[in-house]
């Protein structure tokens, strides 16, 4: 009867048609923008069937799981109105192609879960407030912390894998410029050279020949070959290929010789990298002495004054 009467109370009850509320309105939604995918992934098998220009792209599609194209769904929903200013898109746009991913494709479904964690954690948290008895000003932070973690959980999570993204390339930049300077000295111009790196380097590290294939294709696309290669700098926003590019257009520019230059670039980056190893053993002994005071020094103190300190006190018993 007690547990009968806890679940009779009327916040219980009222937290419960709360939850279930915001279930059911994200479970209708769901639904409808799934029902709307449906015929849009029907069409576009049909004009894939027909033999259309992008039948690929629409395979892929109707091969996407349900749950992200719902979200892309919303995204683009969402997209599509004045919420999403064009400034803070195009941040987005910028946020994801530095994680090394697809900003048309993507973008819609950062936005789509930005909307549904900031609908669904703080709803949680604050049923969980309710339940639990908690009110007041613990039951608001609560449900800010939820709100802050359902708005900027994405860009978190983007950030981690910006920094992979990066580390990633910063770990085969050296092997790919040792292949460059292969490529070069063989007689590879810069077109079949770039296309080479992509090929080979793709089994050994992905970022690195999804960059450079991008790169080839603007270099087919683009009239100014230089443009390509100052975007792949800023695109990355990794210090190495910046070099890189800055000196490949340097090479078109002025017509000095590409295997030279890759040479240079190699060994200066190369020594570059040594030189930042030998600056982080230089810092290992500073960064040792806070661990060698708090872990091993009470322990030497304990093993030497112990007994010293075991037979003082029983002097003074005695």
């Amino acid at each position: 009867m007690t547990r009968l009467a806890e679940l009779a109370d009327p916040i219980v009850i009222r937290a419960v048609l709360t939850l279930g509320l915001a279930v059911v309105v994200l479970v209708v939604a769901a639904a409808w923008l799934s029902a709307r995918h449906g015929i849009e992934r029907r069409l576009s098998g049909r004009i894939a069937a027909l033999g259309a220009v992008g039948s690929a792209t629409a395979a892929r599609r109707t091969r996407r799981p349900d749950a992200i194209a719902v979200l892309r769904a919303i995204g683009e929903a969402l997209g599509r109105t004045a919420l999403i200013s064009p400034r803070d898109r195009r941040e987005l746009e910028r946020s994801v192609a530095a994680a090394g991913l697809k900003p048309g494709s993507v973008v819609p479904v950062v936005i789509g879960l930005k909307l549904v964690l900031l609908v669904a954690v703080p709803t949680a948290l604050w049923s969980v407030t309710v339940l639990r008895g908690i009110a007041g000003v613990q039951q608001i932070a609560i449900v800010a912390v939820g709100v802050m973690v359902g708005l900027l959980g994405p860009n978190w999570v983007l950030g981690w894998m910006h920094a992979r993204h990066i580390r990633q390339i910063r770990t085969g930049l050296p092997d790919t410029l040792d292949l460059m300077v292969i490529c070069a000295e063989a007689g590879l111009g810069l077109e079949s050279m770039v296309e080479r790196v992509a090929s080979e380097m793709a089994p050994s590290n992905g970022p690195i020949a999804a960059e450079f294939a991008l790169l080839s294709s603007e270099l087919r696309l683009l009239s100014d070959r230089r443009q390509a290669l100052l975007n792949l700098g800023q695109r990355t926003d990794v210090d190495g290929l910046r070099r890189l590019a800055t000196t490949l257009a340097q090479t078109i520019q002025y017509g000095t010789p590409l295997g030279q230059a890759l040479r240079t670039l190699a060994s200066e980056m190369r020594q570059e990298r040594l030189t930042a190893f030998e600056e982080r053993a230089a810092k290992l002994p500073a960064l040792l002495v806070l661990p060698l005071t708090l872990f091993i020094l009470p322990c030497l103190v304990l093993l030497l004054a112990g007994p010293s300190f075991v037979q003082l006190f029983g002097s003074f018993k005695s």
